[in-house]
């Protein structure tokens, strides 16, 4: 069941939504209401149908659970929405429908004179959602995935089954037919029309129809796999030069639209407008043309192309011209049966050819050169009438026979007969020999063993050479409309598509399609336009109305308008045929339950039309559903002036005793007033009153009020009454401590110079204080006032005398470097020094070995070694190294 049939079924929906419509902006007390209705309600609520609407909807789940699961789907295609096809059909056409005439005389040609031919069929089942069907793998085409179609046929097909298709044809038949012609280019073939292409036409990218643009990108508004522009392609039937005006389309291209003058086929009339696609035109007048006999005319009325031959007969002499007969002008030649018998030159001879033309007798056959039977012996000098004698040699002639035989007889007249001699000849498939008659030939009882083309079947020929025939047998597979089985003989490779067809029709059969055989099954039905003619199975006189459709109709969504017991109509849709779900419980633990569904007739649902209603303390007109109207309470509060003249009664709404219903006043059973004072307090009270609802003014407020000072540092205590009894300046002068503000200013950072007082402190620029300020050098310093400073700016310069302090300090501080710089001196040449002894101890100590390892030469070297000389020289060597040291320290400090 719809969801809206259930809408107000409820208890509690109808009156909610009600209750929330006239209860919005009625301000204090809504939820006291609210929650005094729903008790009200909860109170007089009906078991009974509360029942019945929650069966009810738990019933209807349960249906619409059933429905969508036993729904049987189509195969993914069917998933796709059908097209908007006659705006695209519309869109498609119009450069055709628009198109001017080339003559430039301003004609539209019309839509209906228009002949779409299969083209206008084609772009119907490319809009419709299952109409096209690969023939290769038998399923729908999607209008996303890849295509590549026919040219020659027009069939589509999805490109990688078409590849497929081509890889496993070409492969098998190059493996077939290497062995005899490794060189041959494999064709591949159209699995629906057999069309021949080349392999490098093997489609290898998807593009649109027209082929004008590569992978189309899908739009819900254009042809599926179209490009959306036009097609342009040369129309070919016939060949005009013009070209097609359709946008991108599938299938055959419609005649040409163009309009040019064109005569008739006889040309006797004169040139007319006409359409370029129906090419020339019959004036349906008589051709009157002569025919290839030249005796008769052409009786058929003015037609296209050559004349037919003429059908009449006609008397028609032979060849040699001796004789006549009736003859058919198709075939005006014939030969008698007279002999010529004119004499040759020679004048003994006569020619005895038949019926033949005059002057081709030509010479006589016995004239000139002639030779023996065999040809070994010539004769020139020998007349006509003489004939020639054998010769006695051998014929020698070549019998044609295995063994390349000679004829042994003598020269002779008439053929030389067969050969007489035995041979040993093999057979013809190569594997057997055997002794036989020269001229007769050989086959053995061999059976070949060889494979056919077809691939399954052996040849079994006797004696084969080896050019086996191809098979004969039936193929006999099941195609993949697992309907029939192949016709054709038995082949190599996929079997192809089964050429037959099936129709899927609707439900009415007035929108047919045409599928191939085994796609009527998970093919979506065609969409009928047409009104469904099922009669109504509920007290209707009529259904809803709607277009044709498979399975059943849909429920009944009118209303029901049955007669309630309160006198309304039953405005619930219509349950004449309700789906219900009912469920068996299992006899025994490890069975399931079993769930039932069965179509009832339920009863009409209680009266829920709104009945106006006046609560009990006439606050207001209630509206409830007509099967629930009773006396209730609106939930506000009672609202009628107490005998205290401040306050209302604040019971729930009740019936007001010993009261006018229009007076406002409270009854003797309304509430007794028992709140404290609410009179409003004086200004910058915040206490109670301390005694209880009353009339008049209230007594002064004798409580103390805790504060602090202006600058928060004592706390006070004061009077309520004297606090708001006084002025503002009053206040603040009660409020202030008499101390100095501990606050700081802004941005100079000294003290207040006030009293505690309310607000901000005074600005910096008032600032009394005294500051003092100092020269760079911080010798001289002088005091200035605070807001001086804050406004001017001042500063301490240096004297003469800060000046002759700086440069004494600068002397001062030369004079340290130039005492550093000497020290660093004197430590570098105290380091040469101590290098330079640690040098003279090695070489006394490199002496002294070196004297003991002579021993006791005593030449003239050795004492020059130990002479002054030698001394001198490593005196000399020192001070050098002394030098180089220095000079080295002394430029790595001026470094």
């Amino acid at each position: 069941m719809d969801k809206r049939s259930m809408r107000g079924r409820g208890r509690g929906r109808d009156y909610n939504s009600t209750r929330k419509e006239q209860a919005s902006g009625r301000g204090r007390g809504l939820q006291w209401r609210q929650v005094s209705r729903t008790r009200e309600v909860g109170a007089f609520e009906n078991n009974a149908d509360e029942r019945f609407n929650k069966t009810r909807e738990k019933h209807s789940k349960a249906a619409e659970q059933a429905i969508k699961s036993s729904h049987t789907g189509y195969e993914s295609s069917s998933d796709e929405d059908d097209l908007d096809d006659e705006g695209i059909l519309s869109k498609l056409t119009n450069f055709y429908k628009g198109n001017r005439t080339g003559s430039g005389d301003g004609l539209i040609l019309s839509h209906d004179e228009i002949s779409l031919g299969k083209t206008t069929q084609y772009l119907t089942e490319c809009c419709q959602s299952g109409a096209l069907t690969c023939l290769v793998c038998i399923s729908s085409i999607k209008r996303q995935e890849s295509i590549w179609d026919c040219k020659a046929c027009f069939a589509i097909f999805h490109l990688n089954c078409i590849k497929q298709w081509v890889l496993e044809g070409v492969a098998q038949a190059t493996l077939l037919s290497d062995e005899y012609f490794p060189n041959k280019e494999q064709p591949w073939y159209c699995p629906k029309c057999r069309n021949e292409y080349p392999k490098q036409e093997c489609p290898k990218t998807y593009r649109c129809f027209c082929g004008s643009e590569e992978d189309p990108h899908p739009d819900p508004w254009l042809l599926p796999h179209s490009c959306g522009s036009k097609c342009n392609k040369l129309l070919e039937n016939p060949t005009c030069g013009h070209k097609c005006l359709l946008l991108c389309h599938p299938g055959p291209c419609p005649p040409c639209p163009q309009t040019v003058k064109l005569s008739c086929h006889c040309g006797k009339q004169a040139a007319k407008t006409r359409r370029c696609g129906s090419g020339n035109w019959s004036c349906g007048e008589v051709c009157n043309k002569l025919l290839a006999c030249r005796k008769h005319r052409c009786q058929m009325v003015c037609h296209s192309g050559e004349c037919t031959t003429c059908s009449k007969s006609s008397l028609q002499p032979c060849v040699c011209g001796s004789g006549k007969r009736i003859q058919p002008c198709v075939q005006p030649v014939w030969n008698c049966d007279k002999k010529c018998d004119k004499p040759f030159r020679c004048g003994f001879h006569k020619c005895e050819k038949v019926c033949h033309e005059a002057g081709q007798c030509g010479e006589c056959p016995r004239s000139g050169e002639r030779t023996c039977p065999c040809g070994k012996v010539s004769y020139v000098d020998l007349l006509c009438t003489e004939d020639t004698t054998p010769c006695e040699d051998t014929c020698g002639k070549d019998l044609g026979c295995f063994g390349n035989h000679k004829c042994s007889r003598r020269c002779h007249f008439g053929p030389c007969g067969s050969c007489p001699l035995m041979a040993k000849k093999p057979c013809r498939c190569g594997k057997r020999e055997k002794e036989v008659p020269c001229q007769k030939e050989y086959t053995c009882e061999t059976r070949c063993q060889k494979i056919r083309r077809c691939g399954n079947h052996q040849c079994r020929r006797k004696c084969c050479t080896g050019d086996c025939p191809p098979c004969e047998q039936p193929c006999g597979r099941t195609l993949q409309c697992k309907k029939h089985k192949c016709q054709m003989v038995c082949h190599q490779g996929p079997c192809y598509p089964c050429p037959l067809t099936s129709k899927v029709t609707c439900r009415c059969g007035s929108s047919v399609i045409t599928v191939v055989c085994g796609k009527e099954k998970a093919t979506k039905p065609p969409r009928c336009r047409k009104l469904c003619q099922i009669p109504p199975d509920c007290h209707h006189a009529a259904r809803v109305r709607h277009v044709c459709h498979f399975g059943d109709c849909p429920p009944c969504k009118q209303t029901c308008l049955g007669k309630l017991s309160c006198g309304h109509t039953c405005p619930a849709p219509c349950h004449d045929n309700v789906l219900v779900k009912s469920e068996t419980k299992a006899a025994a633990p490890w069975e399931l339950p079993r769930s039932d569904f069965r179509v009832e007739k339920l009863p009409c649902p209680p009266c829920k039309i709104p009945v106006g209603v006046v609560c009990r303390g006439g606050h207001e007109t209630g509206t409830f559903p007509c099967s629930e109207s009773r006396d209730y309470s609106c939930g506000r509060q009672c609202g009628r002036l107490l005998k205290c003249k401040n306050h209302k009664c604040q019971l729930i709404c009740h019936v007001v005793d010993d009261a006018d219903v229009d007076d406002g006043h409270a009854g003797s059973n309304c509430a007794v007033c028992e709140e404290p004072c609410s009179k409003p307090r004086p200004e910058g009270c915040a206490h109670d009153c301390v005694t209880s609802c009353h009339d008049g003014e209230c007594p002064p407020c004798h409580k103390r009020i805790r504060m602090k000072c202006h600058c928060g540092g004592v706390p006070l205590k004061h009077l309520c009454s004297d606090w708001t009894s006084r002025s503002l300046e009053e206040r603040n002068r009660m409020t202030s401590c008499g101390t100095n503000c501990p606050r700081t200013l802004t941005p100079c950072g000294h003290m207040c110079p006030q009293t505690c007082h309310p607000g901000p402190c005074p600005p910096s620029t008032a600032c009394p204080k005294r500051v003092t300020l100092r020269c760079p050098c911080k010798r001289r310093k002088k005091e200035f006032l605070c807001s001086l400073l804050q406004t001017e700016k001042h500063a301490v310069q240096c004297d003469d005398v800060c000046l002759e302090i700086k440069a004494a300090r600068i002397a001062e501080r030369e004079a340290a470097e130039r005492k550093k710089k000497e020290d660093e001196e004197k430590r570098q040449l105290e380091e040469v020094e101590k290098f330079e002894r640690k040098l003279h101890r090695r070489s006394r100590l490199r002496k002294r070995g070196s004297s003991q390892d002579v021993g006791a030469n005593t030449g003239i070297w050795s004492r020059l070694k130990d002479s002054w000389l030698c001394s001198a020289l490593q005196v000399v060597v020192g001070v050098a190294m002394v030098i180089s040291a220095i000079a080295f320290a002394y430029l790595q400090t001026e470094v």
